[in-house]
């Protein structure tokens, strides 16, 4: 039972990490309130609907579902239940320029379409299942009892020193060293385009995405993506948790060293000894905190972790199109050039990739028409705030050019646009940077969970384990048990 004359926590944050955080710490008899920026839950595990179609608001699909399970047990929920999903049956096509069409799935069902279509398909498969040979136990590690964990390097070392040898080097390196054939290396790498980063700048540990569904296959909750954190709220209504949106925090209150509370966007103050942010750690850093409140350990962290790339999110919706074959589709050249993906550059896009969540849900769109979504680079900027809406109107025009050759007969009904000024003011993503820190940063230059004030905490894609769906909700899980684990020592 919760003392009635104890203050309630805050949560900063009704994204995943945020609703994590407030559901362990109810759970622990901690009173709780969440203030949220925007008007709707989820954060960027969420959709909108518009004109009909159902877009997402970010995440778009579930990878590593044995992880999701598991977190949402340490939240006393059933995922199954609260979360019915469906297998992606066709989750990767690449189609290379000389007409060659790679299908990735698992290892045993991988194909190769084009010249030498038989001979190619043996090489994919046997590159696959070597490289889910030697990279599975590393995934299974880190799944079951590196990423659960509050991030230790002696806890991290113990589990996974045997395997450092293979985790070394490039991605790319690791690539060629698996799969003799141009064609099949640009394929296989063109699993990495998420990362906005090209492969000869990943670290070979970002193959783990790719391993991923080597191991479980992606997936998509049947009622789409934003029913990830509709189960938890309906948890959190059941335990009379309020979320407040609309609620902008403007600082976080820190006195003697500690953490007293917030001031909202209205002057409103609301006292507490215990908070839990889930925004960026840059924004905490930069922007909630006072200067020379600032833990020193804190402003190093916002001055060394580089951030993540930016982009405009254009979505489609409409008839007459033919449906891509896969869940995912990328047009790309060879791995060494893949780097073209990543840089804006005027003109119609030689290459492109491109998502078709209605491929596997028919009902995110009306009947006969279909969801498209598709990045295009945003840079050449150091600021989100150097973005203009002439720089979005062109790289829309001409990515819809793309897609429309891409997919002849496409009639765009409804088109969704995000650029990094909406990202950095209508979603709260410090900078517009898509993941918060680059993906393939090591742990070490993440923002720690102990902020280094007392009573602060901090949660959410800037922090250990990181960027993704299951992991935003370790994160803030983690950084919630940090604080209860404080306040039962100073009981």
């Amino acid at each position: 039972m919760t003392r009635n004359d104890e203050q309630s926590a805050v949560v900063i944050g009704a994204g995943l990490a945020g609703l994590s955080a407030a559901l362990l710490l109810a759970r622990n008899d901690r009173p709780v309130v969440v203030v949220e920026a925007s008007d709707e839950a989820g954060g960027c595990c969420s959709t909108t609907t518009s004109d009909g179609f159902t877009f997402n608001n970010g995440a778009v699909y579930v990878a590593v579902p044995s992880l999701i399970r598991a977190s949402f047990r340490r939240l006393g929920l059933d995922f199954d239940r609260e979360v019915p999903m469906v297998a992606i049956e066709r989750p990767h096509v690449t189609h290379l320029e000389n007409g060659t069409a790679v299908h990735l799935s698992s290892a045993d069902a991988s194909c190769v379409e084009g010249d030498r279509a038989d001979s190619r398909t043996r090489q994919l498969r046997d590159g696959l299942g070597r490289l889910q040979q030697q990279w599975g136990p590393v995934y299974r590690t880190l799944v079951d009892e590196v990423l659960p964990q509050e991030p230790s390097l002696l806890r991290t070392l113990s589990k996974l020193w045997r395997y450092l040898p293979r985790m070394s080097g490039q991605a790319s390196r690791l690539l060629e060293a698996h799969f003799a054939d141009a064609d099949l290396q640009a394929a296989v790498a063109s699993t990495l385009l998420y990362t906005g980063r090209s492969p000869d700048r990943l670290p070979a540990t970002q193959i783990i995405g790719l391993v991923a569904m080597l191991e479980e296959g992606f997936h998509l909750p049947r009622a789409g993506m934003g029913a990830i954190s509709s189960a938890m709220t309906r948890e959190l209504s059941r335990r009379s948790v309020p979320i407040r949106f609309g609620a902008h925090v403007r600082e976080i209150v820190v006195e003697n060293g500690a953490a007293r509370g917030i001031v909202l966007a209205d002057g409103e103050r609301i006292a507490t000894d215990c908070v839990v942010a889930t925004c960026s750690g840059f924004e905490v850093v930069r922007h909630l905190l006072s200067d020379h409140a600032v833990p020193r350990q804190l402003a190093l962290k916002a001055r060394a972790a580089p951030l993540s790339h930016r982009a405009i999110s254009i979505q489609v919706g409409g008839p007459g199109a033919v449906l891509p074959r896969a869940f995912i589709t990328n047009h790309v050249p060879s791995m060494r050039q893949q780097g073209a993906l990543h840089a804006s550059t005027p003109g119609v896009p030689r290459w492109l990739a491109y998502t078709c969540p209605s491929l596997v849900l028919p009902e995110l769109a009306p009947n006969g028409k279909a969801v498209l979504e598709l990045y295009a680079p945003a840079t050449g900027i150091h600021s989100a705030s150097e973005w203009t809406s002439a720089m979005t109107e062109a790289a829309v025009g001409d990515y819809l050019g793309a897609i429309q050759a891409h997919l002849p007969g496409l009639c765009i009904e409804s088109v969704r646009v995000s650029d990094p000024r909406d990202f950095a003011g209508g979603r709260h993503l410090y900078e517009g940077a898509l993941y918060g820190i680059a993906p393939g940063t090591t742990p070490d230059k993440l923002f720690p969970h102990r902020a280094g004030l007392r009573g602060l905490y901090l949660g959410g894609q800037t922090t250990f384990p990181g960027y993704g769906v299951p992991t935003a909700m370790l994160s803030g899980i983690q950084a919630a048990e940090a604080a209860v684990r404080d306040m039962r020592g100073n009981a």
